[in-house]
């Protein structure tokens, strides 16, 4: 029992290695958003969002890690929130703004 306890402990310890940027955002890049918010709900960890897609009406719904450091407070009801395909910016849209976030890795901005 021990020697199973220690050993699932080594394997712990050894795969907390360190992350790569290069290979994290490539879970980033095939994703494409555009969605009319009509609930958000967002964290430090996760940005959900359920609203529809402008063009086709569509409900649809995200759920992302928040590598873009959105702030809880800075998506309302009627935003769009928009990003391409093989892009990292995250893009707000707003009545009057657009606020653009860059995709952060290690706690700065990657592109």
């Amino acid at each position: 029992m021990k020697i199973s306890v220690f050993f699932v402990f080594l394997l712990g310890l050894f795969s907390c290695g360190e992350i790569d940027c290069n290979t994290v955002k490539q879970g980033f890049y095939p994703d494409e958003y555009n969605i009319i918010v009509e609930e958000s709900n967002i964290n430090e960890v996760w940005i959900k969002i359920r609203g529809s897609v402008p063009i086709t009406e569509k409900k649809s719904s995200i759920m992302v890690h928040n590598n873009w450091m959105v702030d809880f407070n800075e998506v309302e009801e009627g935003d769009t929130i928009v990003k391409k395909r093989g892009d990292l910016m995250l893009a707000i849209h707003k009545k009057d703004t657009i606020i653009r976030h860059d995709w952060y890795c290690k706690g700065k901005p990657y592109r």
